[in-house]
């Protein structure tokens, strides 16, 4: 009998530092899905999307000939998401030709300029809410993110005045407000804007 109860306490005990490792662990989170495939073909075409509609909210948003010095372009990066990033020549002040740096007439004025990158901004932050669902590629926790550079290229020997601005917003925000136009205070409150 004792022989019996001391094979079953060394049973027991062996049974127990097996199973620490595993209790150290923890419990798996439903979203650790690093093993899922991404169908890139898909996600490339989605992105190509994304990319016509963020240059034409551009083009509309600056009217004037040559702003939109570089379209947008977008890369996909499993574990974080997918980045937009594009070029504005604000000003657009200095204008090249073949007979040197030529001075436009009109000068846009610093009010101006601010203007039109908070006005950007909104129809950008619009563009993501609306469209931003059309993503599918993404997985919930990952971000889609914008990346606008303004540049004000001036004449040499004046002040250049540039502006990143940066919106980004998680895949499961947009699933859940995208398309909700009565809910877009709270889309850009769930936002990260950074400007420098």
């Amino acid at each position: 009998m004792i022989a019996l109860s001391n094979r079953i306490l060394r049973v027991v005990l062996c049974a127990c530092f097996l199973a620490v490792p595993l209790a150290a662990q923890g419990p798996r989170a439903p979203q650790e899905r690093i093993d899922v495939k991404v169908d890139y073909a898909s996600a490339r075409r989605e992105i190509q999307r994304f990319e016509a509609l963020i240059n034409e909210t551009v083009s509309t948003a600056f009217k004037a000939p040559y702003a939109l010095s570089q379209k947008a372009k977008g890369a996909y990066l499993q574990g974080y998401g997918v980045t937009f990033s594009f070029l504005v020549n604000i000003h657009r002040a200095l204008v090249s030709t073949p007979f040197g740096d030529v001075r436009r007439s009109e000068d846009v004025t610093p009010e101006q300029k601010k203007r039109r990158i908070e006005d950007l901004k909104e129809k950008l932050v619009w563009v993501m809410q609306d469209n931003g669902g059309s993503l599918h590629q993404l997985r919930r926790d990952e971000a889609v993110t914008i990346i606008a550079f303004f540049e004000d290229r001036n004449f040499p020997d004046e002040e250049n005045q540039n502006k990143t601005v940066v919106l980004s917003v998680l895949k499961k925000d947009l699933d859940e407000l995208a398309g909700k136009n009565d809910r877009s205070g709270e889309f850009k409150q769930r936002m990260r804007i950074v400007e420098y």
